[in-house]
């Protein structure tokens, strides 16, 4: 009984003092980009650079995003493994984006002309990514544009 007692003012506790046990990642950049594609999916990867505030490790379980290139939407775009996020550090973490390949092709037309009158190429992620510690999940909301190279962006193809 004691122990139900103890589970029960623990989650009472999660809730009243929500700032205290959890603080959302901070999703600081992305780097090292590759794409490789396969049949009619596209795998586009990169290391993302996290910083976990908590006292906790996290992980990322699959999750569904929206992923837009220059404008021009690509579709939704999964995370297809875990990924554990470490506690209380800032680090680099590899994420693997399945998309449909079609889609991603119309961005490159766009992109290459958003490349040549120099305004850049953005690479926004957005929607909840599915993240947890145990049995407690939370989704953490994301809308992260990155603002690509010239150089980055010829990796592509």
């Amino acid at each position: 009984m004691k122990k139900i007692f103890f589970l029960f003012l623990l989650a009472f506790n999660l809730n009243a003092n929500a700032g205290f046990f959890y603080r959302d990642l901070e999703f600081i950049g992305m780097e090292n980009f590759t794409v490789e594609k396969k049949g009619d999916r596209i795998y586009v990867g990169f290391d993302y650079v996290i910083n976990n505030p908590n006292w906790y490790g996290v992980v990322i379980k699959p999750s569904h995003l929206n992923l837009t290139i220059a404008g021009v939407d690509c579709g939704s775009v999964k995370i297809a493994e875990k990924i554990k996020i470490k506690r209380k550090r800032e680090g680099n973490y590899p994420f693997v984006l399945i998309g449909d390949a079609s889609r991603f092709v119309k961005s490159g037309f766009s992109s290459i002309w958003s490349l040549m009158t120099g305004q850049g190429v953005d690479f926004t992620l957005k929607g909840k990514i599915n993240a947890g510690v145990a049995v407690y999940k939370r989704k953490w909301p994301l809308d992260y544009t990155y603002k690509m190279s010239f150089e980055e962006f010829l990796s592509f193809f």
